[in-house]
């Protein structure tokens, strides 16, 4: 049993009372099927399977040091780009180089896993945005792995080159820039401008107005696990942000805003997409307005994620 076994017991029973308080039967929550989370447990049912590439998205000297056996590595930086701000979608001629090269074609099943809760939500979106859905990541990440008990291997495989066709990127999952200020200048009260950072940040540089805060974090049990449906939607409706709404994420640079795409998926939302230029880009440029809070003291320096 998951050490918050009775944490999600409280939830459940609240989920009742929430029910009645937020009418829950009035939104449509889509059914995820097949999941997009994978438990660390089952992991062992991919490795070695024909069809599967497992993904370490993390860096390449953690990599090194041990990783889930028969693991390709596809660092995060291999698939963002730092122009015009940092950590902005690559390009599909990149995407499709990096996929194939990792033995990844267009009806390979991808595994990902991190150990930051950022990398491989980051790397599920990013195929997402080039028309590959069959994508899971691990929850836990490689913590969560390792609790499983499951071998860990310093060898690198050699997968054979595949032939991975990127489609042209979708605007389903992507939000621009000009899309945001759109919002900001001419309110629809359908759209909900979220904004994952933490309280700290918007103290420090303020947000881009009229935007919702709730931290990343609100997304993980403390073992670093994604929170169950049932407890995602609560949390979110709470908030006022349902199914029907347009949801429009960001963070710093579009990192952390990755997990909660996930989470939000997976819960059964459908109306999500990622500002990827995030409060980097908006910040960098003196025209856009800028919300602080009462009091506060002018924009300091920011967390780069």
């Amino acid at each position: 049993m998951r050490p918050y076994a009775k944490k999600i017991a409280l939830f459940l029973v609240f989920a009742l009372f929430a029910v009645g308080l937020y009418g829950c039967s009035s939104h449509t929550f889509v059914q995820t099927e097949p999941s997009l989370i994978l438990g660390a447990k089952d992991l062992s049912e991919y490795i070695g399977k024909d069809g599967v590439v497992i993904v370490d998205t993390r860096s390449a000297d953690e990599y090194a040091a041990g990783h889930v056996e028969g693991a390709v590595n596809i660092p995060t930086e291999e698939i963002v780009i730092n122009v015009p701000v940092k950590n902005m979608l690559t390009s599909q001629k990149k995407i499709e180089k990096v996929m194939g090269a990792a033995g990844i074609s267009n009806t390979t099943t991808v595994i990902a896993y991190d150990s930051n809760k950022m990398g491989a939500s980051r790397l599920l979106w990013t195929l997402f945005m080039y028309g590959h859905r069959d994508v899971k990541v691990v929850d836990g990440g490689f913590e969560a792995i390792n609790a499983c008990s499951l071998a860990s291997s310093t060898a690198v495989p050699t997968p054979a080159e595949a032939i991975f066709t990127a489609q042209e990127p979708t605007s389903n999952w992507l939000a621009t820039q000009e899309e945001v200020l759109a919002q900001v200048n001419t309110p629809d009260k359908n759209v909900i401008l979220l904004d994952v950072r933490s309280m700290d940040e918007y103290y420090e540089a303020g947000k881009v107005p009229t935007s919702v805060m709730m931290d990343y974090n609100t997304n993980f049990f403390g073992d670093k696990t994604f929170k169950t449906k049932d407890i995602t939607k609560i949390n979110y409706m709470e908030e006022k942000i349902f199914p029907e709404n347009d949801i429009i994420i960001y963070c710093q640079t579009s990192l952390r805003a990755a997990p909660v795409f996930v989470q939000l998926y997976e819960a059964g939302y459908r109306n999500i997409r990622l500002y990827d230029g995030a409060y980097l880009e908006w910040s960098s440029n003196s025209s856009n307005p800028i919300e602080m809070p009462s009091g506060a003291a002018a924009p300091a320096a920011k967390d780069a994620s």
